[in-house]
Formats: structure tokens, sequence, C-alpha cells
């Protein structure tokens, strides 16, 4: 059971590698790819820099006892590496200078291989990865850099269009990890022009579009916005009918076949330009700030021929804005993000932004959405949720929200039920931290005549009014202020994501004993 306590170890570590990154701050819209080296590390308990000295034997030629498709003994393949450096975990090698671990690639005994092990007696070796001579000087160099900070970040600006593919790969990596504050730290390191040249390379792939993108927005100028503005407005819906016209009247004329293919050309070439399109609407709203949502509005939220894409696009660029920066008021964003509820693909969406950033002006109107959402569409559970977070806000919110929620209970119980069921697993948003401290009153009309706003009672109920115990929204009175209900608390997700990961590792592990022969 040796190997099954150390499959159990190795994916352990691997989980809370995976758990950390959920929590870390890191570039807005860059999508983590792999695990850098310095994370590879932390993550071993043995790693060694070494040089093959025998090639694996090759597989038998003939089927073995169990049949030509019998079982693959796990030992077959093993090269054996001669130990030049250790760079972690020396006392649990005991010594040995030479190392048997399964590897099949290309033989060279000039590289250095760098090799990753788990576990003490034996250690299970990963796939050595071969290094170039420049990979080992960067590998001695992680080690002297600070463990975060813009300091360590800078360091690997040199690195992000590097020859060497595992050095480019690394220095991505990590600045998808590093906080945005840090990118911005280091604005007056970063090569303006380069950065140009590497967002108009076209073989440039989106996840580095959207981070030279992040960069130029803590480094742009003013004369960038008018270029962004450029590719922001590039619609292949309009050029590709132009082509397919164009094409349509040459082939009439005896042009050459081939001709039907320039709509998708013309279509390809402007999808280009649009890749890494949030990350784009991003920096440009951090160079322009508030003119530069209002242009934005109008071109996408408030348009109702918008492509899907740039709507989503634009949403995730505001909650960048609004969580990530100060560069445009929250009140602001807010009304922008109100213009998305218009979009029946999107609005789920904006719900849960709203309650997160705690508006609850749109309350009424949402009650009217879940009343006339039409079946099978995702619109009432987010906003159960905005009502469920309402009802903890003290005064007069609370009790028109509290209301509400006994009003759509009765109309659809079911989706009430799926959507407290999702938000005990974290899977809809919920309000800042403290926001029920916050006092909202004025957000909402006081459904009164006069229009005044409900006076606060010397002393408020300490019991919480739950839907149940509400009145209907029309029945209530300015008196009838200070009640909040009970949040449904959330699991922690690293509790989510840890169980299945788990319980996969313990599949793993029983699987490879049983191979093994160890159960």
């Amino acid at each position: 059971m040796k190997h099954t306590t150390r499959l159990a170890a190795a994916a352990l570590k691997v989980t809370v590698w995976m758990l950390s990154i959920h929590h870390a701050g890191a570039c807005p819209y860059c999508t983590i790819e792999s695990m850098t080296l310095t994370e590879e590390i932390a993550s071993s308990d043995v790693v060694v820099l070494a040089r093959l000295i025998q090639e694996a034997a090759p597989p038998a030629d003939r089927p073995d006892e169990w049949g030509e498709f019998g079982v693959v003994d796990p030992e077959t393949g093993k090269a054996r590496f001669r130990i030049e450096r250790v760079l972690l975990g020396e006392p649990l090698l005991r010594g040995a200078e030479e190392i048997e671990v399964i590897f099949f690639g290309e033989a060279s005994t000039e590289s250095q291989f760098f090799i990753r092990g788990v576990g003490t007696e034996p250690i299970d070796w990963n796939v050595p990865l071969a290094l170039s001579d420049r990979a080992v000087e960067y590998l001695d160099r992680l080690d002297d850099l600070p463990k975060e900070g813009p300091d360590r970040i800078a360091f690997f600006l040199d690195y992000l269009q590097h020859d060497d593919r595992l050095l480019a790969q690394d220095a991505y990596d990590e600045f998808a990890r590093a906080p945005y504050a840090d990118v911005q730290a280091i604005a007056d390191q970063i090569d303006h022009d380069q950065l140009w040249q590497w967002i108009e390379d076209r073989e440039i792939s989106p996840n580095r579009r959207s981070l030279y993108f992040t960069m130029l927005g803590v480094c742009g100028t003013e004369e960038d916005r008018h270029q962004l503005r450029k590719m922001m407005l590039a619609d292949d819906r309009v050029l590709r009918s132009a082509a397919e016209a164009t094409a349509a009247a040459a082939l009439g004329l005896g042009g050459a076949i081939t001709l039907p293919a320039m709509p998708e050309m013309v279509s390809m070439d402007q999808r280009r330009k649009q890749l890494g399109f949030n990350a784009m609407v991003g920096c440009y709203l951090k160079l322009g700030g508030t003119d530069a949502l209002d242009e934005v509005d109008q071109l996408f939220l408030a348009n109702p021929d918008a492509h899907p894409s740039k709507v989503f696009g634009t949403l995730i660029a505001l909650r960048f804005l609004a969580e990530g920066t100060d560069q445009v008021p929250l009140d602001r964003l807010i009304e922008s993000m109100r213009l998305v509820l218009d979009k029946p693909d999107f609005a789920e969406q904006a719900i849960t932004d709203l309650a997160r950033w705690q508006d609850w002006s749109v309350l009424d109107r949402l009650v009217v959405m879940f009343k006339e959402a039409k079946p099978k569409t995702y619109v009432k559970e987010p906003i159960i949720a905005y009502l469920d977070q309402a009802t903890q806000q003290p005064g007069y919110i609370g009790q028109r929200a509290a209301a509400a929620m006994a009003e759509l209970e009765k109309l659809d119980p079911d989706a009430v039920k799926r959507s407290r069921s999702l938000a005990a697993f974290g899977f809809l948003g919920r309000a800042r931290a403290g926001g029920a401290e916050k006092s909202d009153d004025k957000e909402l009309d006081d459904p009164k005549p006069n229009g005044e706003k409900p006076k606060e009672e010397k002393e408020s109920s300490t019991e919480p009014v739950g839907p149940e115990d509400a009145k209907p929204i029309e029945e209530l009175t300015a008196a009838e202020t200070e009640t909040a209900t009970e949040p449904v608390r959330p699991i922690d997700m690293r509790v989510v994501l840890a169980t299945p990961l788990l319980a996969t590792a313990a599949l793993m592990a029983l699987v490879w004993a049983v191979l093994r022969g160890g159960v």
C-alpha cells in the first residue's frame, strides 16, 4: 500500500495548489495555463537536475504471460540518470548519486533534466523535463527572487516572449497569478512599444493578448485609445456581407471558384482582431475612465444589435473596474450594469453583480422579471439570491425584499428551493461582507403616495422576518422597517473543490495498488 499512500500524497499536493490559486489575486482577464516552475518545486518532496546516462530498455517484442493485451509492467521504460544537483529534499535521497525514472523522451546525454519526486520510500519520480542551458540559468535565478511583490514580477518581463517556450510559458503563468497592483507598480519598466508589437502579432494566443492589454492599461496613453477603439469596433458581420456580395458578383462574371472562400477569410481576420476583447475593453476603460464608459455603453450595452461576445466582454471589464480599480466610481459602473438587465442572455450575470455591489434600486424591476420569465430560462434563481441578500439589509429595503420573497415563493416554490441550494454551495454570488450594516433606504421609492421615506422605530425587533411572515409589498407600512432574514450560509468552496479531487485521487490510488498487486 506504499504506492497508494504516495499517490494520495501527490494528489493532495495538487489539490492544495488548485485551491491556492482559487484565492490568488491575478491578471483579471488571464487564464492560468499551468503550474509555474516555482509551484512545481514547492509541490514536490524532491527536485534534482540530472543527466541521462542509460536509456530505457526497449519493450519486449512478444506478448508476456498475460497475453497480447495483458497488464503493462509499470517498471517498464526506466532510464538511469546521474544526479548533478539537488534543488530540494537532499536528505530523502540518502546519498544516492543515480536514480531510475520512467522516460521515453528524446535521449540526450548533453541536456540536464529537471526531475521532481513525491513520497519517501521509495520516491515516485515525475517524467523528466529537458532543460536548455538558458533554462538552467533561469532556474537558478528563481531562488533569488522575492516570494511576491513587484520586484518578483519585474524579473519575468524579459521572458514573456522568450525563444525557449518553457521560459515563456513560465513567465506568462507568473504574470497570470500576479496581483494587479504588482503590475501597476512596474508600469515604468514595461516597454510600451514592445507591447503593441506583441498585441498585433498575428500568431499571438488569446491569453497572452489579454495579458498584454492588461499591461497596456497601466502604461498606455491617450493616443492608445484611438487604436483600441478601432479594434473594438471591428465587426465581421459588416465586412463579411460586403465580401459575400463581391464574391457572388465576381463568380457571376466568371471569376475563380475560390472566391467563395473570401468572406470566411475576412471573418477570420476580423475575429483575430477581437482576440482578448474583454481585456481590450478593460484597457480602453482604464485609460479613458467615465468618458470612455459612456461611449462603451452606447456601443455595446445600450445597443440592441451589439454582438453577444462584445456584451459579455464589456460585462467582464465592468467587473474588473468595479473590484480591481478605482478608475470609475462604483455608482457609475452600476448604471452600466443595469443596462445588461435588458440583455436576456446576460441578465442573470448582471443580477449577481448588482447584488454583490449592493444595488437594491432594481428590486421591484427584478420582481417583474421573475413573474414574466419564460420557462426554462435561468433568471429566476439569481433573482431569488438577490432578494435573499436584500432581506439582510436593515430597514425598508429588508422589508420590501421579504415581502417580495413571500410573493414569489408562492408563485414558484421550486425556483426558490433551487436558488437556495445553489447558494448553499457558493454557485450564486453574495453581497460584499459588511453590507448588512449599510442602509440603502434611499435607493428604493416609498410606496406611500406622498413619497415620504419610512421613519425608523425607536426599537426594532430582534426576530428575523422570513418570507412566510412578510406582508405583500402593497400592504407594507412605514413602521415595518427593521427586519431581516437569516442568510443561507455558503459552504466553503475549498471543500466543494477538494472533495471530488480527493475522491478521484483515492480511486486512482486503489487502481494503482491493484495493478501492482498491493491489494
